[in-house]
């Protein structure tokens, strides 16, 4: 996938699961994509590509914690809600699907004011 491809789809899947969030975006040297879905002053989703290598992570933080998340750093894999350390093996998820279980999960938990993120 191209750097552009991912923004693409970055933004697109932030718009409509986190529609009043803050989305601030940074790239460096063409080739890594860097976002940081800010949901409100605790709680944000950090998102990586890099184009070349293809290491991809995405991770809900709340708190200055690491809440969940997935990344295929080595292979692909999911940190648990729950139990961040673990890495339990799974295929490389869609990012609208990702986007769509971190929101349930920050509603799960009463992370944060959920009316704020806009579509249910």
């Amino acid at each position: 996938m191209t750097l552009d491809e991912f923004r693409e789809r970055c933004v697109s899947a932030a718009e409509e699961h986190f529609a009043r969030a803050d989305l601030r975006i940074r790239t460096r040297r063409g080739t890594v994509f860097e976002a940081r879905v800010q949901i409100d002053e605790e709680t944000f989703v950090a998102v990586y590509f890099n184009a070349l290598t293809g290491k991809t992570s995405y991770t809900l933080i709340s708190g200055g914690q690491g809440v969940m998340g997935y990344n295929n750093y080595r292979f692909w894999h999911h940190h648990p809600l729950g139990c961040p350390q673990e890495h339990v093996p799974c295929e490389e998820p869609a990012i609208e699907d990702l986007f769509a279980e971190m929101r349930e999960a920050i509603s799960a938990t009463g992370t944060e004011n959920t009316s704020q993120f806009g579509r249910s």
